[in-house]
């Protein structure tokens, strides 16, 4: 597979937020990453949490009391534990689907699209780096992560071969990417408003020239934080979507993020 290529021919690349979810399928699930291959998507965004006793999961840390009722993060839990829970669904009951090991995961999306595995650097980043180059899945994989030099140190050390991209909120982050021999294919790019420079089409324009593509976010995690200035999935629903989406494809970016794939990509099929 070959990243740039698909955007070539694509014009714009979809990548469904934790898959496709809703109603009783999960994020992060299997079945939520048919669902958005269903859906037509170009990339699938997963999470990557180890348990306790270092088994990899697809799991998003942090929303356990909401998706299982628990009050303990995956990563303080064994491999049995993890695999004794249920998803609740979105109307609050269990679901009957439970954690997939990314194992799994990744055996299933092998050579169907591509996966940005966000969250891998939280705890050992060495380990999800070493784990991740098993599968053979460089034409695959993209990691993120905050550009942080001792992040960027373990990647260089570990897994060079695997594609990156940084995730920047101001301009004077990006600078710290080239210091690192690593394999920088985008950068993602979250502004809370339109004054930060990164926002700017002077910086995609210098991101382009760099050989870089650029990702915007047009989820919509609350109702305060916004990822694209509120050029987002609520937006693009309730005020119409040149609002949100259709800006976000007039700036040229290469990679939309968005937890609404299948109305985005009906969008720019009615654009084209």
């Amino acid at each position: 597979m070959d990243l740039q290529a698909a955007r070539k021919e694509k014009g714009v690349l979809i990548a469904g937020h934790r898959g496709n979810w809703g109603g009783n399928i999960p994020p992060n699930t299997i079945a939520s990453y048919k669902a958005a291959l269903m859906l037509g998507v170009d990339m699938i965004e997963t999470d990557i949490q180890s348990s306790a006793d270092g088994v990899f999961y697809a799991y998003h840390t942090g929303e356990e009391k909401g998706c299982f009722g628990i009050g303990r993060r995956l990563g303080e839990m064994s491999a049995a534990e993890i695999e004794g829970l249920e998803f609740r669904n979105t109307m609050f009951n269990l679901s009957g689907i439970g954690v997939d090991r990314m194992d799994d995961v990744l055996s299933f999306l092998k050579g169907r699209c591509f996966i940005n595995v966000d969250r891998g650097w939280l705890g050992s980043w060495r380990d999800t780096i070493r784990y991740l180059r098993k599968f053979g899945m460089e034409d695959q994989i993209i990691l993120k992560s905050p550009p942080e030099r001792e992040l960027l140190s373990e990647l260089e050390e570990e897994g060079p071969e695997l594609m990156y991209m940084a995730i920047i909120k101001d301009a004077e982050q990006y600078p710290v990417v080239k210091e690192y021999k690593v394999r920088a294919v985008a950068v993602e790019t979250n502004y809370q408003d339109m004054d930060n420079e990164i926002s700017s089409d002077a910086f995609i324009r210098k991101l382009h020239d760099d050989g870089l593509m650029v990702w915007a976010n047009a989820l919509t995690l609350d109702g305060k934080k916004h990822l694209a200035a509120g050029h987002d999935d609520n937006a693009s629903i309730i005020d119409g979507p040149d609002k949100g989406w259709g800006y976000l494809l007039d700036k040229g970016y290469d990679i939309i993020q968005t937890d609404w794939p299948s109305l985005l990509i009906d969008y720019i099929r009615t654009r084209s």
